[in-house]
C-alpha cells in the first residue's frame, strides 16, 4: 500500500473563483448618472486587482462593480477603480482595476 494521497481535500473556507475566462456581470454609472449592467470576462483576479476583457473602453478612475457567479448561491461582488485600459483588438479592451 502506498503512502501517496489519493484525493484532494479543500481546507480553505473562502470562495474560490476559477479564472478560465470566467463570465462576469459588470455594473457602473456613466458620466450622466445612468446605471449600466453588462456581461464581460474576467481574465485574472489577484488580491489587489482584477483584469477584465470588455467590448468598450472605460476612463481612468471609473468605478465598476464586478459580480462573479451571477444568480447562483456562490454570487460574489467586488468593486474596483480603473487604472489601465488598453485596446486588445478592434472590438475588445483589457481593463485593469485596483480593488477597493
Amino acid at each position: 500500500m502506498s503512502n501517496e494521497p489519493t484525493g484532494f481535500e479543500e481546507k480553505r473556507t473562502s470562495l474560490r473563483v476559477d479564472m478560465e475566462a470566467e463570465r462576469i456581470l459588470l455594473h457602473w454609472i456613466d458620466a450622466d448618472g445612468e446605471p449600466h449592467e453588462d456581461d464581460g470576462v474576467c481574465i485574472d483576479l489577484a488580491r489587489k486587482g482584477v483584469l477584465i476583457d470588455y467590448k468598450r473602453a472605460f476612463a481612468l478612475g471609473d468605478l465598476i462593480a464586478i459580480t462573479f457567479n451571477h444568480n447562483t448561491e456562490q454570487q460574489n461582488t467586488i468593486k474596483g477603480q480603473v487604472c489601465r485600459c488598453n485596446e486588445s483588438n478592434p472590438q475588445s479592451y483589457h481593463i485593469a482595476m485596483q480593488l477597493l
